[in-house]
């Protein structure tokens, strides 16, 4: 009998899951969750507006797009993902047309639900830094408070700015706008 290898990305792309869930390749596991409860869709539209006034040139803010960790395989899908108008459109990518190579984003969004704790908090900062996104945010109602995660370097942030109700982070060129963090936790 012959044997059959399937890579992780092949098997987690025939998964069959029921309406409602995803997956994610996470530190070489496949993870399976719902999709998002209202309160936490709510937050990622509150955010996607503040960064749509702010008048993006040249960027896209996107939601639930699954983004590819060269070094690791590793497959995101952000909350939110701000890419490159050029990359979204394909310009010089010929790999398929739902994923994304992580290291293109200019920011990823996670909003942290009681299943993806340990995944935001932990092995995506991670994995977000190996691809040098220069900017990761989690925003966390649970404890209250964001956290914006910077200058990538050799696989780890150098800076966190974390901020509470009533206080705000900012978000460097090229966004140079303060995000607060009272309407993302209310």
């Amino acid at each position: 009998m012959e044997e059959t290898t399937v890579d992780l990305p092949t098997l987690a792309d025939n998964l069959e899951l029921p309406e409602g869930y995803r997956t994610e390749i996470i530190d070489g596991s496949i993870v399976v969750s719902p999709t998002p409860s209202y309160r936490h869709a709510d937050i990622v539209t509150v955010l996607h507006e503040v960064l749509i006034r702010a008048g993006l040139a040249d960027l896209r803010a996107l939601q639930v797009v699954t983004v590819e960790v060269a070094e690791t395989g590793d497959r995101y899908v952000p909350d939110l993902a701000v890419i490159p108008t050029s990359v979204v459109r394909r310009e010089g990518n010929s790999g398929p047309d739902w994923v994304r190579p992580a290291e293109d984003l200019e920011l990823a969004v996670e909003v942290v639900s009681p299943s993806s704790t340990l995944h935001d908090w932990q092995s995506k900062v991670k994995g977000y830094a190996r691809a040098g996104v220069p900017l990761y945010l989690v925003i966390d109602p649970r404890k209250s408070e964001i956290a914006l995660f910077s200058n990538p370097d050799k696989g780890q942030y150098k800076e966190v700015a974390r901020a509470v109700r009533g206080a705000s982070v900012k978000l460097p060129e090229p966004f140079g706008i303060e995000i607060e963090a009272t309407p993302l936790l209310t």
